[in-house]
């Protein structure tokens, strides 16, 4: 599971602690920081779940639907909406689906840190079905 790590200005944190922004105020600040720097970080990953798809897929269009935080425990969960392309070659086929994943994150208060757990693709082995 990749583990992406984000700095968080201190105007933003405290804005939340504060309870005068969100948590998806928080996210949507953090990752839009450097022109989008970190959704760049974050496209490789989203397109893992759509590899075994072929076509060369390419995610854009990252937003945050939702998200939800535990104060106690400064973990949560974010939804990310995102858009995959398809370019299939050989077929001459162009095509574009909508797609939804929930990340894991956890903030560091003391350290200003954002890390967003990506969960990894699930695979089946055919070994363990016999």
């Amino acid at each position: 599971m990749p583990a992406l790590t984000f700095d968080i200005k201190e105007e933003h944190l405290a804005g939340l602690q504060n309870k005068q922004i969100t948590i998806k105020d928080l996210i949507e600040s953090v990752l839009s920081e450097d022109e989008g720097s970190a959704l760049t970080e974050i496209a490789p990953w989203l397109v893992e779940f759509h590899k075994q798809d072929g076509g060369s897929p390419v995610a854009s269009a990252i937003k945050i639907t939702d998200a939800e935080f535990d104060f106690k425990t400064h973990s949560g969960k974010v939804r990310l909406a995102y858009k995959v392309s398809f370019t299939y070659g050989c077929a001459d086929i162009f095509r574009t689906d909508d797609y939804a994943e929930t990340s894991n994150f956890n903030i560091d208060t003391k350290d200003k840190k954002l890390t967003l757990f990506i969960t990894d693709q699930l695979t089946r082995d055919t070994v363990d079905e016999f």
